[in-house]
């Protein structure tokens, strides 16, 4: 279940904290632990890779971590019916976890500072806990993870959130993660560690909006329901206008009849849309190249598996190598809001992406990626919005993606205010959502994609 009410006012409280007595400047924070450490990412070609091998997958001596393989997909979503594309499949389930504690009566958040070799920025603030079963099981052969014993059970705190949600499902297969928060009493004593410190969430918010919080922390935070009796009124603080309009959001339409719904409807659109992935080795992919240098398509499209030659003094391992996907830039995804009825309520699509474990999830309302356009007529619908007057624009911001996988994979992210008098022609895959809906679903299990929790995580 989602969190209680009252536990969404202290998070409210905690969000519009911009700044706290007990906790280090963030931007400071960051910039010194940056400093203490060196790092070196060299792009190598796949051949070099110790331990990885490549015939018709690419996969580790180990048979740990993950492969990349061949995907032939089939769908009556979109533009294109069918293609072929590698994916990266990796069964393990992680753990992305953040510990919080009130520090004088306001939660804060236990956040480390953390190096991922694909990041265009290389470190940004992360999750507590952000670990494979082959990372915590420490087949690297490396270091153990730092509070990991909060994050497994019997754990030492209260659980806050615990939910399997989906990874970026254009370029993993089936990919899930363990999305948790923990809360520690008070009085507890956290032995911390130099890479680690306590933010509000208030504080959180600014490092978002200059795109310092990774991805895998930013879906954990997307999990995170807000709501105030006083309409964006908490402790004497008060939000913006806009955030007021989203705090109320969070709080309305979150009754088991609406979520009921939005599954019913969401049943409706898996019956009319088709998807057929079927598993195929490299060489039977058409169109892409796989050679001792790189996986990639012969016209530049989609995206890129290259090899990377990683060494940094404040990871688990000191030096390490492995292949990563590098799209092709300028990915974008953005949210269409309008007050309707008088409530701030958000544009949503049911989206088929290939490796969802069950066809489709919610998706933002534009979600563009320029490596699966051949033209035009590829774009999706509503993009025209992204022209949208600066008057109308709420949120933009760069972020990136999973800096562990994805190599320089940044994306966009916008949210467009449009007046309540705009009509909107949405196609029938397209429905209105309050975000008290959205964090529902969010805590049903696999009903909102990635990109769509990122977006939430932005709006705090």
């Amino acid at each position: 279940m989602p969190p209680s009410v009252s536990r969404a006012d202290d998070f409210l409280l905690s969000a519009l904290t911009a700044s706290s007595p007990e906790t280090p400047d963030p931007d400071t924070f960051l910039k010194e632990r940056f400093a203490a450490s060196s790092y070196k990412v060299e792009e190598v070609p796949l051949e070099t890779l110790p331990e990885w091998r490549i015939d018709d997958r690419l996969i580790h001596s180990s048979g740990r971590f993950f492969t990349i393989e061949g995907l032939s997909v089939r769908t009556n979503f979109g533009p294109a019916s069918q293609w072929g594309q590698p994916i990266i499949v990796q069964p393990e389930i992680g753990i992305l976890g953040i510990l919080v504690k009130r520090i004088n009566g306001v939660h804060h958040f236990l956040m480390q500072v953390k190096m991922e070799p694909g990041n265009t920025r290389l470190v940004q603030y992360a999750a507590t806990v952000q670990a494979t079963p082959s990372n915590y099981q420490r087949v690297h052969g490396g270091r153990s993870t730092p509070y990991l014993e909060y994050f497994l059970r019997p754990t030492r705190g209260r659980i806050v959130v615990d939910r399997l949600l989906s990874e970026h499902a254009s370029w993993y297969l089936y990919k899930r993660n363990r999305n948790m928060i923990v809360e520690l009493p008070p009085d507890e004593e956290v032995p911390m560690r130099e890479d680690f410190a306590w933010l509000t969430l208030g504080q959180l918010r600014r490092q978002l909006a200059r795109g310092n919080v990774n991805m895998n922390a930013r879906t954990v935070l997307g999990c995170i329901s807000y709501g105030a009796a006083g309409g964006g009124l908490v402790d004497g603080r008060t939000a913006d206008e806009f955030q007021a309009q989203v705090i109320a959001s969070h709080g309305l339409a979150r009754s088991d009849a609406d979520v009921s719904a939005a599954m019913t409807w969401l049943i409706d659109q898996k019956e009319l849309f088709t998807l057929d992935v079927r598993r195929v080795g490299l060489s039977g992919l058409d169109g892409w190249i796989a050679d001792g240098q790189s996986i990639r398509h012969r016209d530049g499209a989609f995206f890129r598996i290259i090899g990377l030659s990683v060494e940094a003094t404040s990871r688990e391992v000191g030096r390490w190598w492995q292949p990563m996907l590098e799209p092709v830039p300028g990915n974008l995804v953005a949210f269409v809001c309008q007050r309707r009825s008088g409530v701030l309520q958000f544009l949503v699509q049911a989206m088929v992406q290939p490796g969802l474990t069950d066809r489709l999830e919610l998706a933002a309302t534009i979600q563009l990626a320029p490596g699966y356009c051949r033209g035009p007529q590829d774009l999706p619908p509503l993009v025209e919005y992204l022209t949208a007057p600066a008057s109308q624009v709420r949120m933009e911001s760069l972020q990136s993606e999973d800096g562990g996988r994805f190599h320089r994979a940044d994306t966009k992210h916008l949210v467009i205010e449009l007046p309540e008098d705009h009509p909107v022609d949405a196609p029938e895959n397209y429905r209105w959502m309050t975000l008290g809906l959205l964090n529902r679903l969010v805590h049903a299990g696999y009903y909102v994609n990635v990109e769509a929790r990122s977006l939430m995580a932005c709006l705090l």
